[in-house]
């Protein structure tokens, strides 16, 4: 009998420490997520996604006002587009034009893509939105600087790096459903 009760209280003990543990790993879970939106748990910014998302309590609303967090920024870098002009004074005028052109071009499909991704969002197009999303970009106008290695002004630079941050936590936010 009391070999009986031995293993009955081990197990309980188990069971305990077992239950412990897991509440444990629980509240560091919850302590590393603490002051994160619930939408932003997979973002690769969650502090940003946070900001972005604005205290949405839904994710149509989250992904709504991180769209449009971006779709001000990548209105401010297409109103930047008038700096790159100076840039390009050392290129022949067909490749200054070319590249003007490209950024031109690029800053527009950013804004116009954002747009887009808001319009396809209020639609319950999630396909829809994710593509116009994952295409929200400014790459080609820095390529178009490298292939003549002009030099890509900082300002845009930075911004462009936070473009793309933006971009992928919302994209995070949008896989959420």
């Amino acid at each position: 009998m009391p070999e009986m009760a031995f293993k009955r209280y081990h197990s309980l003990s188990l069971a305990f420490v077992a239950t412990v543990a897991l509440l444990l790993l629980a509240n560091r879970a919850e302590a590393r997520f603490r002051g994160i939106n619930s939408f932003c748990t997979t973002a690769d910014q969650r502090l940003l996604c946070t900001r972005m998302v604005h205290g949405a309590t839904n994710w149509h609303d989250a992904v709504a006002n991180a769209i449009n967090t971006s779709l001000e920024l990548a209105t401010t870098i297409k109103s930047m587009l008038p700096r790159i002009g100076p840039l390009l004074t050392d290129l022949s005028p067909e490749s200054r034009d070319s590249t003007f052109q490209t950024c031109a071009e690029n800053f527009d499909s950013a804004v116009d893509n954002l747009k887009e991704a808001l319009t396809y969002l209020n639609a319950g197009d999630k396909g829809s939105l994710n593509t116009y999303l994952s295409s929200v970009t400014i790459s080609d106008c820095i390529d178009a600087f490298d292939q003549f290695s002009a030099p890509f002004p900082d300002i845009l630079s930075k911004a462009a790096r936070v473009l793309d941050r933006q971009v992928n936590n919302i994209l995070a936010v949008s896989q959420q459903i």
